[in-house]
């Protein structure tokens, strides 16, 4: 979707999508990993990305990119879309976390359950 809307722009810049996507996976997946810092991670290179692309005419030093990145909180480059997607985030990934934590278990469960009752049909039948 993201390459049919944004063509070449997107592709050139995809790995920060990915990375984003990459760490949302591995939490879902059962990782101790904090959304708020993936998703502040996300935004923060994805801000220091446009500041690069909207000023490609200027080359800047790493200390004064720095800067950019430091003072990117007071500026709110994005207003307030990062916090509300990181609450949406944990709200939805935290739920979803623990239903599939407890389809393993469940089939866990049933997988063992099986086993014994394999178990007990050949005592009974021995």
């Amino acid at each position: 979707m993201f390459t049919h809307t944004y063509g070449q722009l997107y592709e050139q810049n995809s790995l920060i999508f990915t990375s984003l996507f990459a760490d949302l996976r591995a939490y879902y997946s059962g990782t101790d990993l904090d959304l708020g810092a993936a998703v502040d991670s996300f935004f923060g290179t994805l801000m220091l990305r446009m500041f690069r692309l909207l000023n490609a005419q200027y080359v800047f030093h790493e200390d004064y990119l720095d800067c950019v990145r430091a003072t990117a909180d007071n500026v709110e480059p994005f207003g307030d879309v990062p916090q509300k997607l990181g609450v949406q985030l944990k709200r939805s990934l935290v739920a979803a976390r623990t239903y599939y934590q407890g389809l393993v278990i469940g089939r866990l469960v049933v997988d063992t359950l099986m086993t014994v009752g394999h178990a007990s049909d050949v005592i009974i039948t021995a």
